[in-house]
């Protein structure tokens, strides 16, 4: 679900600035996969600029200020031209303090800034074929707008005049938040360099648009962005992480909700969905001899064959100490042979050290929903106990 966003969202750890996670956008930017960037520090892929955000973010957030936007658009590393926004979020991980960054292209926005303080006619210009709202406020001698651009239509279901009309219109649209950040920033008590505005569209939702604006002699020119759905994502990254910290796979939260959509689907199309239920063998011994270094290597390690076994449409999760869950389609030729894959791939020997290797294979348990059902809680027990049984048969194999 977050590979596919465009939005580059990465966790990193503050202590040693270590990625805890990261997105297919975010590792992009740097020519990496997500697997080969969770574990290095942060400071190894930014810039001299985005280091210098880094710092500034970091000593600004804390519990006390738990959200900070970069008030500043970063250069981008997979485009020229291209500029960056920030958004970082203050949290407590499993092992201390960590902070979850989303950061999405602000090319238009960032030009539209400059393009304020350009001649009237360039901005008319550009706001006409901006993705965003743009618009102009003339204070005196009452608030009115004199420019709305085109866009208020496509994101608030309104066109442009209805606003310019009769400016109370917009203030009868936001929250009580949103208006009383307008009364007060047309008192001349605050500025509005950058606010999320809460407005009712047309059809009665809600949406949530970033707003930044710029002083002219006049009034106020500024630029709104539809963000309903990037502060929805960031919500629901700071109630619950998703991902594992250690593999960067799934973790049981999202596993429970990617197997509600796929088995939904299921039912829908008719099309049969199965789940391996993967323990890795050994695993408490490696901890016991070679440490519990040596332990996270044999998940990583684990978790990225595993992923080689698997199609890429296929959920692969880790939802306890040594414990993995695949979710595929079972009728997919690309899904032949794949407990054989898997359990292969998880005989290999792992290197541990510079002259240590070991084995972990696995016992791998499978459950289709052709005999258990489409229940989700009754697919992951069945697939479990298969698993029990194949481990309990290794056992007592002479």
């Amino acid at each position: 679900m977050l590979d596919a966003l465009p939005e580059m969202v990465n966790r990193y750890r503050v202590t040693d600035l270590s990625i805890t996670f990261c997105n297919q956008a975010w590792a992009a930017q740097y020519g990496v996969t997500p697997a080969e960037a969770i574990g290095l520090r942060l400071d190894q892929f930014l810039t001299q600029d985005e280091l210098t955000g880094l710092r500034i973010q970091l000593a600004s957030l804390g519990p006390h200020r738990p959200v900070i936007a970069d008030t500043v658009p970063r250069s981008s590393h997979s485009a020229t031209g291209q500029w960056v926004a920030w958004v970082d979020r203050y949290l407590i991980g499993p092992t201390g303090a960590e902070v979850l960054s989303v950061g999405r292209d602000v090319t238009e926005r960032h030009t539209a800034e400059l393009a304020l303080a350009a001649s009237e006619a360039r901005f008319r210009a550009f706001a006409e074929r901006a993705s965003d709202i743009v618009w102009n406020v003339v204070v005196d001698p009452v608030p009115r707008f004199d420019y709305v651009s085109p866009s208020a239509e496509v994101i608030l279901g309104y066109p442009p005049a209805f606003f310019i009309e009769n400016f109370q219109r917009f203030v009868d649209l936001v929250d009580d938040t949103g208006r009383n950040a307008i009364e007060r920033t047309l008192k001349g008590e605050r500025t509005l360099d950058q606010f999320d505005f809460h407005i009712r569209h047309a059809n009665g939702s809600v949406v949530i648009c970033e707003t930044r604006t710029a002083p002219v002699p006049s009034g106020l020119q500024g630029v709104s962005r539809d963000v309903t759905e990037l502060r929805r994502l960031q919500e629901t990254l700071a109630a619950h992480a998703l991902r594992d910290p250690l593999t960067g796979l799934a973790n049981r939260r999202l596993l429970d909700e990617l197997l509600d959509t796929e088995l939904a689907r299921s039912r829908r199309t008719g099309t049969p969905l199965a789940v391996a239920y993967v323990d890795v063998d050994g695993l408490k011994q490696v901890n016991d001899a070679h440490g519990h270094d040596a332990g996270d290597v044999v998940l990583r390690e684990t978790a990225r064959r595993l992923l080689k076994a698997v199609r890429g449409a296929d959920v692969v999760a880790r939802i306890g100490g040594d414990e993995f869950v695949v979710v595929y389609e079972p009728d997919d030729p690309a899904s032949d042979h794949l407990v054989d894959r898997i359990e292969d791939l998880l005989a290999e020997p792992i290197d541990i050290g510079a002259a240590d290797s070991i084995r972990c294979p696995a016992s791998v348990g499978t459950a289709d929903t052709r005999t258990v059902g489409t229940n989700p809680e009754r697919l992951l027990a069945a697939a479990d106990d298969a698993m029990y049984q194949v481990k309990r048969a290794r056992r007592t194999r002479p």
